[in-house]
């Protein structure tokens, strides 16, 4: 069992890269040590090679020590912890008669993400990145294909993505791009073929697809009016695309159904419309431009862009979420929840607004690794701890 001396360099460690705003007194008040102390067990904890960008737990630490030093920074982990994964398993067996896909939880700081400051809110976007670039790459170290997402928080996390130390033999990944781009609206934070490769360089060697010049969706009233499926056609003729997600006349299977991790975000109305910057989310944008705002309503949000229909609304309100899936084309809701039920790591999501706690819970049977805000994680411990 390691010695006091040891989890307390640890937590220290763990508060310094997931909170960078932290000052040696707060980090000594939390972990009840002194500022000298501190400063020590940092420095020791660089040379150690535990702290770099980001912490990195000794592989022999036991799960009983490395709880404690998790909790200690949120201490309602292990109890949230618990419940995600009991909501999950009531999803997973109403969704898709059982299963649980949720695995693990990790609370990073945002401050002032709450705030109604769109300075201080992008400051906080970028912290929660530095501090859930280490856990991403820590799972994308472990894989071969990684299909990555869009977004503000999905741009801050590769902003801060540690470069692999090892070699261009062992470590090469191939990236690929959860989704197109939309048509009349310039990405904001990043793209998801932009993601790719610049993912791709943070691991030498590695490769990636771009779907740059392919649409996101099919807008309603093309498709309304294209019973020969032109569009779709079209689509088929980028040679990346068809390697992603299929074509008709090939027996090759779609990288999009073999990817062993899915990195990406969470979307809701509320989120997507209030940008950082003042200007809606350019997917949520291209979606209200292409089908009407009113039917988003019916949704409690998005997972990779796939919208999730509200439980309260009728059958066939939930069947006009469904076309709007339908003519989406990127990775769609069966993707996903092949992903989650038999890939490793699976899906990655990372969140920050607290706002977010709904879309959350509506998609637990589809996430494997959670990694949210600490404002994100109270909200979220408000639902499920204190009802």
């Amino acid at each position: 069992m390691p010695s006091k001396r040891t989890l307390d360099l640890l937590k220290a460690a763990y508060y310094s890269a997931h909170d960078p705003d932290l000052t040696q007194d707060q980090i000594a008040s939390r972990v009840g040590l002194t500022q000298v102390q501190v400063s020590r067990l940092l420095k020791e904890a660089r040379e150690q090679k535990i702290l770099r960008e980001v912490i990195r737990f000794p592989p022999d630490l036991s799960p009983e020590d490395h709880l404690e030093v998790v909790n200690s920074f949120f201490p309602q982990h292990g109890q949230l912890e618990e419940a995600l994964s009991a909501c999950s398993k009531r999803l997973s067996k109403k969704e898709h008669g059982g299963g649980s896909p949720f695995k693990k939880l990790y609370v990073v700081a945002a401050p002032g993400i709450e705030r109604d400051d769109p300075r201080m809110r992008a400051d906080a976007v970028r912290s929660f990145g530095m501090s859930a670039a280490g856990l991403v790459a820590s799972y994308i170290d472990e894989v071969e294909t990684c299909c990555v997402a869009w977004g503000r928080t999905i741009a801050a996390t590769v902003d801060y993505m540690p470069k692999s130390k090892g070699t261009a033999s062992d470590r090469t990944k191939r990236f690929i791009p959860i989704a197109g781009e939309p048509t009349n609206h310039e990405p904001n934070g990043i793209a998801p073929s932009d993601a790719a490769r610049r993912l791709s360089l943070a691991w030498p060697g590695s490769t990636s697809l771009s779907l740059r010049g392919v649409q996101a969706r099919i807008p309603k009233s093309v498709h309304d009016e294209d019973g020969s499926e032109i569009a779709r056609k079209l689509i088929g003729h980028s040679n990346n695309y068809r390697q992603i997600f299929g074509a008709p006349d090939s027996d090759d299977t779609p990288l999009i159904s073999e990817v062993a991790m899915i990195f990406t975000g969470l979307g809701n109305v509320d989120t997507s419309r209030r940008d950082l910057a003042g200007v809606s989310d350019p997917w949520y944008t291209e979606t209200v431009d292409a089908e009407g705002p009113d039917v988003l309503k019916l949704a409690v949000g998005n997972i990779g862009g796939v919208w999730i229909a509200r439980n309260e609304i009728s059958n066939a309100d939930k069947d006009l979420v469904a076309k709007v899936n339908e003519r989406w084309l990127g990775a769609q809701y069966d993707h996903f929840k092949g992903c989650a039920l038999s890939a490793d790591p699976g899906v990655v999501v990372v969140a920050v607004e607290p706002d977010k706690a709904e879309i959350v819970l509506e998609t637990l049977h589809l996430i494997n690794v959670l990694i949210v805000s600490r404002q994100l994680a109270d909200a979220l411990a408000s639902r499920l701890l204190e009802a």
